[in-house]
């Protein structure tokens, strides 16, 4: 193994009221959450130096694979293997044989008008708007989601170019910005007809596979009592990551983004 086990690491926490909303939902009901919000994921801090040596040592372990990958993608994934280089590798060669075989490419989805056209019926939207964390937002407003109507793959390649974009506003802000982003699914007028599970499940795929770590925190405003059979699925698939789920009406989700917001 090549893992850099000397590195000094800050573990993966959650607040008390993340931790409380865990507790909560083992019902299978979505916990509200309580004021002060939590601030979800918080990721672990490694020394530079080692995380930059470690990326070198997965260029060696597969320079093929990630001859075109620049060197940001290697260290988060990296990261996320607590600089364990070989897991590190693995990982990040199933990411860029996604990218370059399931239609995925950054270019690609820049340029498609099929994913243009997904994006003009409003269903998803990256905000102009940083949540109180600064973190961007993707909204999602189910109403404009119908399952009988939508093309899948339109659907996902869709949420992966807002997730590119959201991380390259990331990337832009420099040292110190969160890395991480807010997803926040509006459920106002939710029917059965937008209940879209195997879109969900390519989701959850995506922040475990492909985007680990990179989904810091997920409100669900407003679900209505048709909504519960529909979360009592999806909930074993998020795993952990159901944790970071928050339920909230939307005069409570102000609380998630700065004073004078007109998100909510």
């Amino acid at each position: 193994m090549m893992a850099l086990a000397s590195a000094r690491a800050v573990r993966v926490r959650s607040t008390r009221a993340c931790r409380r909303s865990t507790n909560a939902s083992r019902g299978g009901a979505v916990a509200r959450s309580a004021a002060p919000p939590s601030t979800g994921l918080v990721l672990d801090v490694f020394d530079h130096a080692l995380v930059r040596d470690g990326a070198r040592k997965m260029r060696e372990i597969n320079p093929e694979a990630f001859a075109n990958e620049p060197d940001w993608v290697l260290e988060w994934f990296l990261r996320d293997r607590k600089l364990d280089a070989d897991k590190a590798s693995e990982k990040c060669t199933k990411y860029v044989a996604w990218r370059s075989n399931d239609g995925y490419d950054r270019v690609e989805l820049e340029r498609s008008r099929e994913v243009d056209e997904e994006a003009a019926t409003g269903k998803a939207v990256l905000l102009d708007e940083t949540d109180a964390m600064d973190r961007p937002v993707i909204y999602v407003t189910l109403t404009k989601h119908e399952v009988e109507t939508r093309e899948l793959a339109r659907t996902c390649k869709l949420c992966v170019r807002l997730v590119d974009e959201a991380l390259e506003r990331e990337r832009a802000k420099g040292a110190g910005s969160s890395e991480t982003m807010m997803c926040v699914f509006d459920l106002r007028g939710f029917t059965m007809k937008n209940a879209d599970i195997d879109f969900v499940k390519f989701f959850i795929k995506c922040i475990f596979d492909y985007f680990p770590k990179r989904i810091s925190q997920v409100l669900l405003i407003e679900p209505p009592w048709v909504f519960t059979p529909v979360w009592q699925i999806i909930k074993p698939l998020m795993g952990k990551y159901a944790a970071l789920v928050k339920q909230v009406k939307a005069s409570e989700a102000k609380a998630y983004f700065k004073e004078g917001s007109s998100v909510f």
